[in-house]
């Protein structure tokens, strides 16, 4: 490590989604890295971002850096730690944080080098301080990493002071150029305890603010453009919020169109539905959840249907179009509830819909109940994003409940809705839903087992055993070139059971597939690969593809 910092160079990076899925097009990064970034590029240290959902990160980029930082949330996990496994072993020192590392940072220091737990905005400069002036970093709150054959995991720091923190700079993000979406966060925390939401377990239940002042101000720099608030809450403190639009108001730093997320109560406020229509909220965000009132009351959303109904009508009478949320799958819910749901979303002209599965992320109420009852059914944190059933519903079957989420989309977001909607001249509404039509079309043609096989991916497995000679490398090659004409993107390769041949061999194997992993949508998993075959597979890959390996006791 070299310990002139100004010649320190720092890349941050936060991994893709496991897969394509519905929010795919929409491509916006999350502000945490890109303030660490300003932060570090303000002291003089060579900072980047790589957000891989909108441009890949060039392995040059990685295998160059002094440290690389990953975010990681339960989705990414997988492709977080399998960068980190690769450049470990290429000589470049890791250090990992995010939501799910906070809560299992065990798991993370097995593919890194530390793990910073909890809000980061002070910890990470510090550790990146230390290590360039070779200075003991022990002593770094909310750092875990090893030493002495085991591991240390420091107490948490204290919640950040918004107010202290620089405007992120959108400039440390490779290819800012592209985003269509502006970011901007005004608050942490969430003074509600919704039992499937990480949200209080990671910022507290005290909401903290930034001043109003400074949110204006960077609001002010995107005149013109769009801006969607990242606040899990927008509206938690409705005086604020409005202070916030009265003073966009006279600045005139009205965007040309925001969109934020909000809670039901928030549209009881008439004087805040007018700032929000007067500044050009075009869409509004709203956690509705559920139409089944006993899965509210399990939730603890602390509202009803009758208040869902009156949000949307307030919403629509002001011209800001509704995104419903929904969570399909809790413990209250039927082989029923899909349709139910769907019935009403399209009842109430809701505009746009997610209907996503109920899902169990490490750190919530909901995650310690399923372990503790034995309901989940697979620890493969690429399947927790909200599209795969990854737990035994209570009164359905993994299945139904999987095929439910899928007909709630094709339902809403059928040609039927979308020629009803021109027929009734909601043009702007009929927009929306060939825009999430077309997102649904692309995530299907990537998941064609999906709605059959519960916690399957569309992959061919293959297994090698004994010698891998001259004839068994020529076999390979033409069952994996035909797999892939068959349109499969996921290929297994099973090698546990491998006899070591010569390394000029392996390594011809692995530029091979080295080859095919780099193709857009493709992936490939060596299973039962031990310390010694991984070692040789990170060195022997040219652009660090999507391309893991599997240690023999965690295959499956």
């Amino acid at each position: 490590m070299r310990k002139e910092k100004f010649l320190m160079k720092i890349t941050l990076v936060e991994p893709r989604a496991p897969d394509y899925h519905v929010f795919s097009m929409v491509r916006l990064p999350r502000l945490g890295l890109v303030g660490l970034a300003t932060v570090l590029r303000s002291q003089g240290y060579d900072c980047r971002v790589w957000c891989q959902s909108i441009q890949e990160v060039p392995a040059f980029e990685l295998l160059s850096s002094d440290l690389v930082g990953i975010s990681v949330t339960t989705s990414t996990a997988p492709e977080a730690y399998r960068l980190g496994r690769l450049l470990r072993h290429r000589g470049v020192s890791v250090v990992l944080g995010g939501p799910h590392v906070t809560f299992l940072p065990e798991e993370g220091l097995a593919a890194a080098d530390f793990v910073l737990r909890g809000e980061a905005d002070d910890t990470f400069p510090a550790l990146v301080r230390c290590l360039a002036e070779g200075a003991d970093f022990r002593e770094t709150p909310g750092l875990s990493y090893h030493w002495n054959g085991g591991m240390v995991h420091n107490p948490l720091p204290p919640p950040v002071d918004l107010e202290r923190l620089p405007r992120p700079d959108l400039g440390v993000l490779a290819n800012s150029g592209r985003l269509k979406l502006h970011p901007v966060m005004t608050s942490r925390g969430c003074p509600h305890a919704c039992t499937f939401c990480a949200v209080t377990a990671l910022f507290g239940r005290r909401c903290r603010f930034r001043s109003v002042t400074q949110v204006v101000e960077e609001v002010e720099v995107f005149r013109g453009r769009r801006v969607f608030f990242y606040d899990d809450n927008f509206t938690a403190s409705p005086a604020r919020t409005k202070e916030i639009l009265r003073l966009m108001i006279a600045r005139r730093a009205v965007p040309r169109a925001w969109m934020a997320q909000i809670r039901v109560e928030a549209t009881r406020d008439k004087e805040l539905l007018q700032l929000m229509s007067r500044t050009n909220c075009r869409m509004a965000q709203v956690g509705f959840e559920s139409v089944n009132p006993r899965t509210l009351q399990e939730f603890q959303k602390g509202q009803g249907v009758a208040d869902i109904r009156a949000c949307i009508k307030a919403l629509h009478r002001h011209g800001i179009g509704v995104h419903g949320m929904f969570v399909l799958g809790s413990d209250e819910d039927t082989e029923q509830t899909a349709g139910e749901t769907v019935a009403f979303a399209r009842e109430e002209g809701i505009d746009t819909a997610q209907f996503l599965v109920l899902t169990p992320i490490p750190g919530t109420q909901l995650f310690a109940d399923l372990e503790r009852q034995g309901r989940l059914l697979t620890r493969d944190w690429s399947l927790y994003d909200g599209h795969h059933v990854v737990y035994q519903p209570a009164r359905m079957t993994p299945e139904a409940l999987q095929n439910g989420v899928m007909r709630a989309f094709s339902q809403f977001y059928g040609l039927g809705p979308i020629l009803q909607d021109l027929v009734t001249l909601r043009v702007a509404t009929a927009g929306y839903k060939l825009v999430g039509r077309h997102i649904l079309g692309r995530w299907l043609a990537h998941h064609p087992d999906l709605a059959q096989a519960i916690g399957s991916r569309k992959s061919r497995r293959f297994h090698l055993e004994g010698f891998l000679d001259r004839s068994t490398f020529r076999q390979l090659v033409h069952d994996l070139k035909a797999s892939l004409a068959r349109g499969q993107h996921r290929l297994d390769i099973h090698l546990a059971n491998l006899q070591l041949p010569s390394e000029r061999t392996f390594r011809r194997l692995v530029r091979f597939l080295d080859r095919v992993a780099a193709r857009p949508g493709i992936s490939i998993r060596l299973i039962g690969v031990s310390s010694r075959l991984e070692a040789m597979i990170a060195a022997g890959l040219s652009n660090l593809p999507r391309f893991d390996c599997v240690w023999p006791d965690e295959a499956t």
